[in-house]
Formats: structure tokens, sequence, C-alpha cells
């Protein structure tokens, strides 16, 4: 099964808050800074590159105590706005069945 993990380009600067909980992020092509608070600092936070979609939202889920479903739709228009803005990039993932 493929799918995707995103990472930040690198064509972007970012400057935390020492908790995390606030993220300005700033596409080095454009004027304006995106700034993310709260739960989608915590989605900008995970966007390492290693994790897929999936196993994203479901720490995400963990970590903030609800469901996965719940989350799902909220998750993934975050990444696509941060997609078409391009401050992320992703590659696919493959997984090998065991």
């Amino acid at each position: 099964m493929t799918e995707r993990v995103w990472r930040v380009s690198a064509d972007v600067a970012c400057v935390r808050s020492p908790d995390g909980g606030r993220v300005a992020a700033l596409h080095l092509e454009q004027d304006v800074p995106f700034i993310l608070v709260g739960t989608a600092a915590s989605v900008w936070n995970s966007l390492d590159g290693t994790r897929t979609e999936t196993e994203l939202i479901e720490e995400l889920a963990r970590d903030y105590g609800t469901d996965a479903s719940a989350i799902n739709a909220d998750v993934k228009g975050l990444i696509h706005s941060l997609s078409t803005s391009g401050l992320i990039t992703s590659s696919p993932h493959d997984r090998v069945a065991s």
C-alpha cells in the first residue's frame, strides 16, 4: 500500500514558540507568513516526513483524546492548505506488508 508522507518544504523558514503551540512559517517566495496555533501547530510539528497521513491523524487523535474519524477531515484540509501554499511537500511512503 502506498500512502503520502509530508514534510516542510526546503524553501520555508519556520519559528516555533518554546512550547510548540504557535508556529510562524514563511515560504521564502511569499510576503506573508502562515501562523498556526494550537492543534494546527500540532499538525505542523508532526510533519516530519516519516509518518503517513493515517499515522499522523491517529497520533493526534490519541494526543487529544478523540477518535481519528472526528479529526480526519480537518487534518486533511489543513494539509491540503499547507500543500497548496507550498509550505509542505509530499512523497510516497511504501509499506511492505509483513
